[in-house]
């Protein structure tokens, strides 16, 4: 079970009008069934104005319900959510509409008006919610904290209940989980996928399969061999896709942990920082930015490159080998042997083919989150090397020698990454060190004290002015 909660929205109508046609057509046979909850129409355009009205009537359903009014008023008074099944499940209209109420009342949503669409168009069960965000009796909004993660939760007890669970990461606990790649590295790859697919429809069009067909010979037995070969070329493409969204996996997993400890210094700044130190995160965050950019690029290029490079030898391989088992079956068929077991044989090689490449896969797979959990094991010290460069220095020295002068922590944070990581000039030592930083900080906090007492100063003598009439 996959749920999928989009972005809020502001028109019923518009977002009605997507899920009950087709797209870019008038007509509505995707459509497989509608079901409406808490509503006194089951006619789809009568339960929409009845929602369009209830979310205008927000503040007037307050003041019926007594609850106090005020507050930020509702700009996006439409959710849209679906739920998926695999396309293994055969769920019935029955069985869709009363999980649907399932998934309502754990998110404490069930009292909220919704319309129910369910599609057809696609290899798996999936109905779509429209929710009205604004409560029929109340007028409050619903509760949308942490959404996600409580539409998670019960995505997994309902694949317990159901006796087996797709999502095997809703298991573990959420830090243990593995991470969504951020959306401007997922992005930055975009363009290699579009290369990528590009270079192998150029390898299945191009790619001369001349078959042979004598008179006179087992044009059955010519069949299975074809389809045999036509099966492992599918298979090769098929396998391009994982091996493609595996290498972006594994580069993704190792520019993250390079800069693990940089991010984490960072957002713990912005955690404990003030108002006056955005302007400064700012810069630590684009520099931050700009610096995974620079690693990523390069590293993501080479390797798409090389694994373009392998896909094309390997695929070469596939064709030349194939090549030469049509020229065997050839002969076999004009001395009338048995072919039974030059099948059983051409398929015993393709199996130990993937086998082969599936256990490498595995392999690889265990080394990096072996070599990850060395890297971000908790608790164990990290080695230093003798330059002590600030991205292999753990957070517990950093923050000593910041608190060692007076200088603060995002002022060695922003020095950590202004200099890219750069170490120190030998026996020089570091800025939180350094007694001119710890005088210049002590003389900038009496600075900004003394400014904040004459603004103190000055807004009393204005206040006395003004009780005299002055």
């Amino acid at each position: 079970m996959i749920v999928k909660i989009g972005r809020g929205g502001k028109s019923f109508k518009g977002l009605a009008e997507y899920l009950t046609h087709d797209p870019k057509a008038r007509t509505d046979d995707r459509v497989d069934w509608t079901h409406t909850h808490n509503l006194a129409n089951d006619h789809v355009p009568s339960a929409v104005d009845e929602m369009v009205w209830t979310a205008r009537n927000a503040e007037f359903l307050k003041q019926e319900a007594g609850v106090r009014a005020g507050g930020c008023a509702t700009e996006n008074s439409v959710k849209e959510l679906s739920l998926n099944w695999s396309p293994e499940d055969k769920p019935t209209p029955e069985h869709m509409i009363a999980t649907a109420k399932g998934f309502l009342r754990h998110m404490n949503w069930h009292e909220h008006q919704v319309v129910m669409v369910a599609h057809n168009d696609k290899q798996y069960a999936q109905v779509h919610l429209m929710l009205n965000v604004v409560h029929p009796e109340t007028g409050r909004h619903l509760d949308d904290g942490l959404e996600r993660r409580r539409a998670q939760k019960w995505a997994l007890a309902y694949e317990q209940e159901q006796g087996r669970v797709y999502c095997e990461q809703r298991l573990k606990n959420p830090e243990e989980r593995e991470k969504n790649m951020p959306r401007n590295m997922y992005t930055a790859f975009q363009e290699n996928k579009r290369d990528f697919e590009k270079s192998e429809k150029l390898l299945r069009e191009n790619a001369e399969i001349r078959e042979y067909h004598p008179n006179n010979r087992k044009s059955e037995e010519w069949k299975i061999l074809k389809e045999i070969q036509k099966d492992e070329r599918l298979q090769f493409f098929a396998d391009g896709k994982n091996q493609f969204s595996q290498l972006r996996s594994t580069i993704y997993r190792e520019v993250r942990e390079e800069f693990r400890e940089r991010w984490a210094n960072y957002y713990s700044a912005r955690k404990n920082g003030t108002e006056a130190d955005k302007d400064i995160l700012a810069d630590v965050k684009a520099k931050l930015i700009a610096e995974q950019k620079a690693v990523l690029e390069p590293r993501r290029d080479a390797a798409c490159a090389e694994l373009k490079e392998a896909r094309s030898v390997e695929y070469r391989g596939i064709l030349d080998q194939q090549q030469a088992d049509r020229a065997e079956f050839r002969g076999r068929l004009e001395t009338g042997q048995d072919n039974a077991p030059f099948f059983h044989d051409v398929i015993e090689r393709q199996n130990a083919r993937r086998e082969i490449k599936s256990d490498f896969r595995a392999a690889a797979h265990e080394t990096t989150e072996r070599s990850h959990a060395v890297k971000a094991a908790p608790g164990e010290p990290r080695e230093i090397n003798s330059s002590n460069s600030p991205e292999t220095e753990s957070a517990p020295a950093v923050r000593h020698r910041v608190s060692a002068g007076a200088i603060s922590f995002l002022d060695a944070l922003f020095f950590d990454v202004t200099n890219l990581g750069s170490a120190p000039k030998a026996n020089e030592p570091w800025p939180g060190e350094r007694d001119e930083f710890a005088v210049a900080a002590e003389e900038a906090t009496k600075q900004a004290q003394h400014q904040e007492r004459e603004s103190v100063d000055a807004e009393w003598n204005s206040r006395q002015k003004a009780i005299r009439g002055e």
